[in-house]
């Protein structure tokens, strides 16, 4: 497959024209299709409501509203180590510093090195309290199905887009594929609430991202698709962007919250409507015509 850097477009720059190249749009569901940011205190009660009660359950929740906030010393953007109690600075992945959950410089350490974790997204953020908590994994799990449940009834049901839904129905692009690292039922519940059926050409679940979308990228382009043809979009940089910018594709971000590092996407916006407007720069690229 071609491997390139591809140019990009600074913040706040309305001209582009790469958009008219676009064939295939890789979409993500969580945080991409829909916005929701209230459910991250409600899981991370979930999670930690059987060690911390009170105030210091809310000390936790704050916390992570914090994190994702950039008014923690651990900041939105940075990798974390296994077990949630340093962080990591980086440019384009690499590590630059270290540091304490308390924002004290640590020192480097290559062995740790080799296991962080991208906070990408308010799910990663309570992952990360799940293992400074230590939260098995079947409990975690609960919590996430708990969740996931409030967001399509009740009083934390999630906002439907139908403008969205129309944009991205409306795309020029040949391809659209959906993909998510969310589980079946889960993943399956939301695409019908949100009413993505048949909206997609190809429906990905449990993806394993980034891995899953390399290796999208690389069936792409055994079927003729060049890099800079393929736009991915989503809100998590580390799974859906940062593999496509790799192999020379497009990428758009959506996020309402700052990633920390100097990474610069192709486009970035801040919400679904935003999104949207975006999306429709492409309807005027008819299928096949490019």
């Amino acid at each position: 497959m071609q491997s390139f850097s591809p140019a990009f477009i600074k913040k706040g720059e309305c001209r582009m024209t790469w958009h008219k190249d676009i064939k295939v749009a890789i979409f993500d569901l969580d945080g991409t299709l829909y916005q929701d940011y209230a459910f991250l205190g409600r899981y991370v009660s979930h999670m930690l409501g059987s060690r911390l009660q009170g105030q210091e359950l809310q000390a936790a929740i704050d916390e992570a509203y914090m994190i994702l906030e950039g008014r923690h010393p651990v900041k939105f953007g940075y990798l974390s180590c296994h077990d949630g109690k340093r962080a990591y600075s980086h440019e384009g992945l690499v590590p630059t510093g270290c540091f304490g959950w308390d924002g004290k410089e640590g020192v480097l350490n290559q062995e740790e090195m080799d296991g962080l974790f991208y906070i990408g997204d308010p799910w990663g953020i309570a992952a990360i309290l799940a293992k400074r908590h230590g939260v098995h994994a079947e409990e975690q799990l609960n919590a996430f199905e708990t969740v996931r449940k409030e967001m399509l009834a009740g009083p934390h049901q999630i906002e439907v887009f139908p403008g969205l839904i129309e944009a991205v129905g409306k795309m020029g692009a040949r391809r659209k594929i959906f993909m998510t690292n969310t589980p079946s039922p889960s993943a399956e519940e939301f695409v019908s609430f949100l009413g993505l059926e048949n909206l997609f050409d190809t429906y990905i679940v449990d993806a394993q991202k980034p891995e899953g979308i390399r290796g999208v990228m690389k069936k792409l382009g055994e079927e003729g698709y060049q890099p800079h043809e393929i736009l991915s979009v989503g809100d998590n940089p580390f799974n859906d962007l940062y593999p496509v910018k790799q192999l020379g594709g497009r990428t758009c971000l959506i996020s309402r919250y700052e990633h920390a590092g100097s990474d610069e996407w192709d486009h970035s916006v801040k919400t679904i409507d935003e999104l949207a407007g975006f999306l429709r720069l492409l309807e005027a690229v008819p299928s096949g015509a490019i």
